[in-house]
């Protein structure tokens, strides 16, 4: 006789799970519907058990091949049971299909030669026999067990080796309930009486859930569609290559909050979302914030019956879907989204990123990117705008490749310091030097500062490195005897994000005092753009200037600030921007020559920049600029070759540079 004592409450509860699951909304993805798949198979196999265990206890009321058929079924499930299980594994760590197929085969080929053993049992007892004695195990009934064994312990070990890969909390999870099978099957070969192996598949099947089932962790509570994690799982089945893609992007949406207030915007959020979800049940909606949703589905399902569709008599191609979809969604933003309880009216436009008709890139991760980054774009184009396209992802891809260049040369240190001389606009005698920052490639090229400097803005590594190029410049100071070179000082740049560390005067200070170098020697530059925030500045200022350190306005021209401003600011020298020194010789308008004459009355010393010929150095000096720097005279060199031009002769000579 078979214990029941378990096995009734388990399938009462498995079936309340199906149905509150089936009420969820769920991508359809792979690893969704095997793990349907696996709970109706649980469902199945409880069934299967009860009868074939309550015939087994009343055998001789049944017909002989009638109890061989629901046992052979029995052991028919169980295999089905441990390969589902393992397959749900293998979808969730491993997305690419030719991966898959090839761990596949070996699971299948251990599957069905377990399965040709329980089909044999047709014809001659492997697993069981039934005899006028009752039910017996046949000579290969282990097998089964076996075949459990090897893929629990099989899937374990594939964990356990690819975990650096992965996700440390859902590999954790994942060989929590592949060990809690395992632990089934033991307990099950050794109580066989005990109908106790399912309560471990619903123990397994409830992990799995609660770890990555759950669609509350794939949903955008704000909106109710699907969330960028769900995106990204869409994604990596690689649905892009034959589905509608569609990103729709409210324009102005951070201007549009601040109008309607954020309860209003959150009110529409929803309303896009109810919209969309309404007019195109069978796409996925997805809402990545900030105003921007992403609809995305297979074009099968997306009209037409089944017959029509089983018969390719509704064939829509993905162009022709986006287009319909775009028109339609345009139509609905032609009229305001009311909530007449609330006396709520938005009025509101979009625009839609779309991806290029012949796109064929394989790779989701960098195809998720660049679909990221066009809907980040503030491109205001309304009408049609494929920019989804190979090309986006190679241009993606270069700067993936130069953020993990900058990170790896800013954390190393690797990052060089180059010199620009600065020369007096009398005799083009040296006199200081700019310390710029540069990166060389593996090629020995060197990356241009206008590539790395924005990225290592946006990577929070410019005051690491900003702080480095000091160090450098410090380090050079004590090395060398800059008074023989003819160099008074060396211009360091600081970024506008250094300014706002509160510790910069303490850091700074401390670097000169390690390296023994007076503030003077260091004279530090900052743009326009620090200027903006003139509490922070004059702050930050006035505590360095205490400490003796000396400041350098660059680029004017190309920002905000004006003469009556500087006054207020403890420069000792203004650097005049190339671009308007370039369009005072194209132009020779007045207004060049007289900011001139006023910093020169204020008491500042001033430096021309991007002086390139003769006439543009004879030029800057009669308009009574003190300091030159440009190509003209010297491009940026790195040290040794700086010290190895100026060490005999502080005369700067043109000539060596055109």
């Amino acid at each position: 006789m078979w214990n029941y004592d378990f096995v009734f409450p388990n399938i009462i509860i498995l079936v309340t799970f199906f149905l509150f699951y089936k009420l969820q909304p769920h991508l359809s993805i792979s690893r969704n519907r095997s793990f349907m798949r696996l709970v109706l198979l649980e469902i199945a196999m409880i069934i299967v058990d009860i009868i074939s265990s309550k015939c087994l206890d009343n055998y001789t009321a049944y017909p002989l091949l009638f109890l061989k058929a629901i046992n052979i079924l029995y052991f028919v499930l169980f295999l089905f049971r441990c390969t589902f299980f393992f397959h749900f594994t293998v979808l969730l760590f491993t997305h690419r299909a030719k991966q898959k197929k090839k761990l596949m085969f070996l699971v299948y080929l251990v599957f069905w030669l377990c399965f040709m053993v329980v089909i044999a049992n047709f014809f001659t007892p492997t697993i069981f026999k039934i005899d006028n004695l009752g039910y017996h195990k046949g000579a290969l009934y282990n097998s089964i067990y076996i075949c459990a064994f090897f893929y629990c312990i099989l899937a374990i070990v594939l964990l356990i080796s690819y975990r650096t890969r992965f996700n440390k909390i859902s590999v954790v999870y994942a060989i929590i309930f592949n060990v809690i099978l395992l632990a089934g099957y033991v307990i099950r070969l050794c109580f066989p009486r005990y109908l106790i192996m399912d309560f471990f598949c619903l123990l397994s099947i409830l992990v799995i859930y609660l770890s990555f089932e759950n669609s509350s962790n794939y949903m955008d509570a704000k909106s109710g569609a699907f969330n960028l994690d769900a995106l990204s799982l869409f994604l990596e089945e690689d649905k892009y290559r034959r589905s509608v893609i569609l990103g729709i992007i409210i324009q102005d949406y951070d201007d549009m909050r601040e109008i309607y207030t954020d309860s209003k915007m959150n009110f529409g959020i929803a309303s896009i979302s109810e919209f969309l979800k309404k007019s195109y049940p069978k796409l996925n909606v997805f809402y990545v914030n900030n105003g921007r949703f992403v609809l995305a589905g297979n074009t099968s399902r997306f009209a037409g019956t089944f017959l029509e569709r089983f018969f390719h008599k509704s064939t829509i191609s993905p162009e022709k879907c986006t287009q319909d979809i775009k028109e339609n969604v345009r139509k609905r933003f032609s009229y305001p989204w009311i909530d007449e309880n609330q006396m709520v009216e938005l009025y509101l436009d979009v625009r839609f990123i779309e991806v290029q008709k012949d796109f064929n890139s394989g790779d989701a991760p960098k195809f998720l990117q660049g679909m990221l980054t066009a809907l980040n774009s503030k491109n205001s184009i309304v009408h049609n705008d494929t920019v989804i396209s190979d090309e986006t992802l190679k241009i993606i891809e270069k700067n993936s490749d130069i953020k993990r260049i900058v990170r790896n040369a800013v954390q190393s240190r690797q990052v060089e310091m180059f010199l620009q001389p600065l020369v007096s606009s009398q005799d083009y005698k040296l006199v200081g030097a700019e310390a710029l920052a540069r990166i060389r490639l593996p090629d020995d090229t060197v990356m241009a500062p206008t590539v790395f400097i924005p990225v290592a803005e946006k990577n929070g590594l410019i005051n690491l490195l900003g702080e480095q190029m000091f160090e450098k410049a410090c380090e050079f100071v004590s090395k060398y005897d800059i008074r023989a070179l003819g160099l008074s000082w060396i211009n360091v740049n600081l970024s506008p994000l250094q300014f706002l560390k509160n510790d910069l005067c303490e850091r700074f200070s401390a670097i000169l005092k390690k390296y023994n170098v007076e503030a003077e020697q260091i004279h530090l530059e900052i743009t326009e753009e620090a200027m903006i925030d003139y509490a922070i500045l004059k702050k930050q200022i006035q505590n360095m200037k205490s400490a003796g350190f000396k400041f350098v306005l660059d680029d004017f021209g190309s920002g905000y600030s004006n003469v009556t401003r500087l006054n207020h600011y403890p420069f000792i020298n203004i650097k005049l921007d190339m671009e308007i020194v370039w369009d005072y010789f194209k132009t020779h308008e007045e207004i060049l020559p007289a900011l001139i004459k006023s910093f020169k009355r204020t008491g500042f010393t001033v430096t021309a920049e991007g002086i390139e010929n003769e006439d543009m150095a004879r030029g800057m000096q009669k308009l009574g600029c003190d300091y030159l720097q440009g190509f003209y005279f010297s491009k940026p060199l790195p040290q040794e070759e700086f010290l190895k031009k100026y060490s005999e002769s502080c005369e700067v000579n043109p000539a060596d540079f055109i």
